[in-house]
């Protein structure tokens, strides 16, 4: 059988037909998984951009399973959207920061100082607080970082987590 030009632009058309439709329709549901990401609040990063349903306006949910985030608390505060919360003061954040300092020995680490610093939080905003003091105060080292650099998991479980999971996210004023 002979291909005329005919046959070959019937082909041709087909083929660009084809290929444009497959596009369209990976492009639409890349689309549909993008917009079902935002309306879920699946992103990167340490807070979640989610649409509220009667106005449509994007806000920022902050990550609660992360409160060691300096940023933690501005994100708690975008969410609060005004309301007033309470807040730990600076000067107990820095004095807490520095027990953690001085937790870390040479050759015996004081685990009941992390514990003791960890079970007088109140919130979960607390813990971002001394997060924030503790990288201003030490050169900008993370206290996550710092924590883990002397800790094992079991005592960091014991010590750390345990602690601030059972803290709620902020308190209100």
């Amino acid at each position: 059988m002979k291909m005329t030009k005919k046959t070959w632009g019937v082909i041709a058309g087909s083929t660009i037909m084809i290929i444009s439709i497959g596009g369209y329709l990976l492009w639409k549901q890349r689309k549909q998984r993008q917009t079902a990401e935002i309306q879920l609040g699946i992103t990167s990063g340490s807070a979640k951009r989610i649409f509220q349903n009667t106005s449509g306006i994007a806000i920022t949910e902050p990550n609660w399973k992360n409160p060691y985030d300096m940023n933690y608390i501005k994100d708690v505060k975008n969410w609060l959207k005004g309301k007033r919360m309470k807040e730990l003061n600076p000067h107990i954040a820095v004095d807490y920061a520095k027990r953690l300092k001085t937790a870390k020995g040479k050759w015996d680490d004081k685990e009941e100082v992390v514990e003791w610093v960890f079970n007088q939080l109140q919130d979960k905003t607390q813990v971002a607080s001394i997060a924030k003091a503790f990288y201003k105060a030490h050169n900008q080292m993370d206290m996550w970082r710092y924590l883990r650099s002397f800790l094992s998991d079991s005592e960091l479980k014991r010590y750390v987590h345990i602690p601030v999971r059972k803290l709620p996210n902020y308190r209100l004023v």
